[in-house]
Protein backbone atom coordinates (compact mmCIF):
# COMPACT_ATOMS: atom_id res chain seq x y z
CA UNK A 1 0.00 0.00 0.00
CA UNK A 2 1.03 3.41 -0.62
CA UNK A 3 1.78 6.17 1.35
CA UNK A 4 0.43 8.74 -0.92
CA UNK A 5 -1.06 12.25 0.80
CA UNK A 6 -4.39 13.65 -0.25
CA UNK A 7 -6.12 16.98 -0.10
CA UNK A 8 -9.48 17.64 1.26
CA UNK A 9 -10.49 20.95 0.59
CA UNK A 10 -14.03 22.91 2.00
CA UNK A 11 -14.90 22.90 -2.14
CA UNK A 12 -14.36 19.30 -2.47
CA UNK A 13 -17.10 18.38 0.73
CA UNK A 14 -19.04 21.48 0.48
CA UNK A 15 -20.51 21.31 -2.76
CA UNK A 16 -22.53 19.12 -5.40
CA UNK A 17 -19.84 17.83 -7.67
CA UNK A 18 -20.79 19.65 -10.94
CA UNK A 19 -20.41 22.87 -8.88
CA UNK A 20 -16.75 21.42 -7.36
CA UNK A 21 -16.13 20.82 -11.53
CA UNK A 22 -17.09 23.96 -12.46
CA UNK A 23 -14.59 26.03 -9.91
CA UNK A 24 -11.97 23.40 -10.93
CA UNK A 25 -12.48 24.20 -14.41
CA UNK A 26 -12.03 27.79 -13.55
CA UNK A 27 -8.63 26.82 -11.96
CA UNK A 28 -7.48 25.44 -15.17
CA UNK A 29 -8.42 28.34 -17.57
CA UNK A 30 -6.45 30.93 -15.18
CA UNK A 31 -3.40 28.78 -15.42
CA UNK A 32 -4.10 28.19 -19.17
CA UNK A 33 -4.24 32.26 -18.89
CA UNK A 34 -1.71 32.34 -16.82
CA UNK A 35 1.00 30.06 -18.94
CA UNK A 36 0.14 32.15 -22.30
CA UNK A 37 1.19 35.59 -20.81
CA UNK A 38 4.54 33.96 -19.84
CA UNK A 39 4.44 35.24 -16.20
CA UNK A 40 6.64 33.43 -13.76
CA UNK A 41 5.29 34.52 -10.75
CA UNK A 42 1.38 34.24 -12.21
CA UNK A 43 2.04 30.57 -13.40
CA UNK A 44 3.41 29.72 -10.26
CA UNK A 45 0.58 30.92 -8.56
CA UNK A 46 -1.96 29.35 -10.72
CA UNK A 47 -0.51 26.11 -11.19
CA UNK A 48 -0.47 25.77 -7.69
CA UNK A 49 -4.32 25.90 -7.21
CA UNK A 50 -5.03 23.90 -10.16
CA UNK A 51 -2.20 21.45 -8.83
CA UNK A 52 -4.96 21.68 -5.70
CA UNK A 53 -7.69 20.94 -7.28
CA UNK A 54 -5.98 18.07 -9.51
CA UNK A 55 -4.89 16.63 -5.93
CA UNK A 56 -8.31 17.10 -4.12
CA UNK A 57 -9.42 13.47 -3.31
CA UNK A 58 -12.93 14.65 -4.95
CA UNK A 59 -11.13 14.32 -8.57
CA UNK A 60 -9.48 10.73 -7.39
CA UNK A 61 -12.64 9.48 -6.60
CA UNK A 62 -13.99 10.45 -9.90
CA UNK A 63 -11.46 9.15 -11.35
CA UNK A 64 -11.58 6.03 -9.98
CA UNK A 65 -15.20 5.95 -10.12
CA UNK A 66 -14.69 6.40 -14.38
CA UNK A 67 -11.44 3.64 -14.35
CA UNK A 68 -13.85 1.44 -12.90
CA UNK A 69 -16.67 2.12 -15.13
CA UNK A 70 -14.46 1.50 -17.77
CA UNK A 71 -12.46 -1.64 -16.52
CA UNK A 72 -15.62 -3.32 -15.51
CA UNK A 73 -17.66 -2.70 -18.77
CA UNK A 74 -20.17 -0.66 -16.80
CA UNK A 75 -22.12 2.51 -17.30
CA UNK A 76 -20.03 5.21 -16.59
CA UNK A 77 -21.71 8.34 -14.19
CA UNK A 78 -23.15 10.48 -16.47
CA UNK A 79 -20.30 13.39 -15.68
CA UNK A 80 -17.62 11.01 -15.53
CA UNK A 81 -15.81 12.08 -19.04
CA UNK A 82 -16.35 15.55 -17.78
CA UNK A 83 -13.87 14.82 -14.87
CA UNK A 84 -11.73 12.31 -17.01
CA UNK A 85 -11.19 15.82 -19.63
CA UNK A 86 -10.48 17.75 -16.68
CA UNK A 87 -8.25 15.58 -14.69
CA UNK A 88 -6.00 14.83 -18.10
CA UNK A 89 -6.28 18.65 -18.92
CA UNK A 90 -5.41 20.06 -15.89
CA UNK A 91 -2.08 17.04 -15.84
CA UNK A 92 -1.20 18.60 -19.41
CA UNK A 93 -1.62 22.25 -18.07
CA UNK A 94 0.84 21.69 -14.92
CA UNK A 95 3.26 19.48 -17.40
CA UNK A 96 3.22 23.10 -19.45
CA UNK A 97 3.69 25.23 -16.46
CA UNK A 98 6.86 23.21 -14.99
CA UNK A 99 8.43 23.50 -18.54
CA UNK A 100 7.77 27.44 -17.78
CA UNK A 101 9.70 26.83 -14.79
CA UNK A 102 7.03 26.22 -12.42
CA UNK A 103 8.69 24.31 -9.30
CA UNK A 104 5.63 21.63 -8.98
CA UNK A 105 8.09 18.40 -9.60
CA UNK A 106 7.47 16.93 -5.67
CA UNK A 107 3.73 17.66 -6.00
CA UNK A 108 3.30 16.35 -9.52
CA UNK A 109 4.73 13.43 -8.37
CA UNK A 110 2.89 13.01 -5.66
CA UNK A 111 -0.61 13.43 -7.54
CA UNK A 112 0.52 11.32 -10.11
CA UNK A 113 1.43 8.26 -7.91
CA UNK A 114 -2.49 9.44 -6.04
CA UNK A 115 -3.83 8.89 -9.63
CA UNK A 116 -2.17 6.00 -11.26
CA UNK A 117 -4.64 3.50 -10.09
CA UNK A 118 -7.04 5.24 -12.11
CA UNK A 119 -5.12 5.33 -15.47
CA UNK A 120 -8.07 3.33 -17.38
CA UNK A 121 -10.51 6.35 -16.70
CA UNK A 122 -8.22 8.04 -19.73
CA UNK A 123 -9.64 5.63 -21.86
CA UNK A 124 -13.16 6.79 -21.63
CA UNK A 125 -12.22 9.99 -23.74
CA UNK A 126 -12.99 9.43 -27.26
CA UNK A 127 -9.10 10.51 -29.26
CA UNK A 128 -10.65 13.77 -30.33
CA UNK A 129 -11.82 14.46 -26.68
CA UNK A 130 -8.32 13.17 -25.51
CA UNK A 131 -6.36 15.51 -27.93
CA UNK A 132 -8.46 18.50 -27.14
CA UNK A 133 -7.53 17.79 -23.79
CA UNK A 134 -4.39 17.56 -23.76
CA UNK A 135 -4.37 21.09 -25.87
CA UNK A 136 -1.15 20.49 -27.74
CA UNK A 137 0.89 19.07 -24.80
CA UNK A 138 2.62 16.28 -25.50
CA UNK A 139 1.54 13.34 -22.61
CA UNK A 140 3.90 11.05 -20.56
CA UNK A 141 2.83 7.86 -22.38
CA UNK A 142 4.46 6.00 -19.06
CA UNK A 143 2.13 8.03 -16.60
CA UNK A 144 -1.68 7.84 -15.84
CA UNK A 145 -2.91 11.32 -17.82
CA UNK A 146 -0.71 9.25 -21.03
CA UNK A 147 -2.45 6.17 -21.34
CA UNK A 148 -4.73 6.85 -24.35
CA UNK A 149 -1.40 8.14 -26.15
CA UNK A 150 0.24 5.03 -25.29
CA UNK A 151 -2.39 2.46 -26.70
CA UNK A 152 -2.91 5.27 -29.62
CA UNK A 153 0.75 4.64 -30.56
CA UNK A 154 0.86 1.29 -30.63
CA UNK A 155 -2.26 0.46 -32.32
CA UNK A 156 -4.35 2.02 -35.44
CA UNK A 157 -7.69 2.67 -34.51
CA UNK A 158 -9.69 -0.16 -35.50
CA UNK A 159 -6.99 -2.31 -33.31
CA UNK A 160 -7.72 -0.16 -30.44
CA UNK A 161 -11.35 -0.19 -30.42
CA UNK A 162 -11.00 -4.44 -31.03
CA UNK A 163 -8.96 -4.14 -27.70
CA UNK A 164 -10.72 -2.34 -25.77
CA UNK A 165 -13.79 -4.52 -26.31
CA UNK A 166 -11.50 -7.49 -25.68
CA UNK A 167 -10.18 -5.90 -22.25
CA UNK A 168 -14.65 -5.20 -21.62
CA UNK A 169 -14.80 -9.15 -22.36
CA UNK A 170 -12.20 -10.33 -20.15
CA UNK A 171 -13.14 -8.66 -16.86
CA UNK A 172 -16.83 -10.29 -16.94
Amino acid sequence: MSNVSIRITLTDISHEPRVVLARYWLDLEAARRAIARGRPSAIAHTARGLLTALGSIRVRVEMEHAAAAFAEGLDARSDAEEWVSFAVSARAALESARKSGADLEDELAMVDASLENAREAVLLLNPEDYKDALAATPPDKTAWWGERARLDAGLREIDLERALGDLADRRY
